[in-house]
């Protein structure tokens, strides 16, 4: 009897655009969610229909981009590091932490400014 090929897990971060607020302010989701399969292949094939799913339920568009983090195969547990990237800068911690991730945080509107829905702007050209 043939053992069953062992699963293998991968980080898969995605990027979506959300729509626009009335003020002009794009909203964007940066999503990390963890798949499994018995190839690097099947696990990103599932990444890519959840992503276009998600996109779908929230009304979204999903970048084509999509970049995986192979899991070391041990079994997810409190702590387990799902995503790690390296960057290069010529900026101190609190620089790079501004330009990567403060200069765009989102910031909730509940001013009654209208939010038009990603799948409801006209395309770009």
């Amino acid at each position: 009897m043939s053992e069953k090929p062992q699963l293998q897990w991968f980080g898969v971060r995605s990027l979506f655009f959300w729509g626009t607020r009335g003020d002009g302010m794009n909203i964007f989701e940066e999503r990390i969610c963890v798949f499994s399969g018995e190839s690097f292949d099947e696990a990103f094939a599932k990444a890519e229909k959840e992503a276009d799913v998600y996109a779908d339920s929230i009304g979204a568009l999903c970048h084509s981009w999509q970049e995986a983090y192979y899991q070391d195969g041990d079994a997810l547990i409190d702590g387990y590091e799902v995503w790690s990237q390296l960057f290069e800068a010529k900026a101190d911690l609190e620089t790079f932490f501004q330009m990567r991730y403060a200069q765009f945080d989102y910031h909730r509107d509940d001013t009654g400014i209208p939010f038009r829905n990603a799948k409801e702007l006209p395309e770009e050209k």
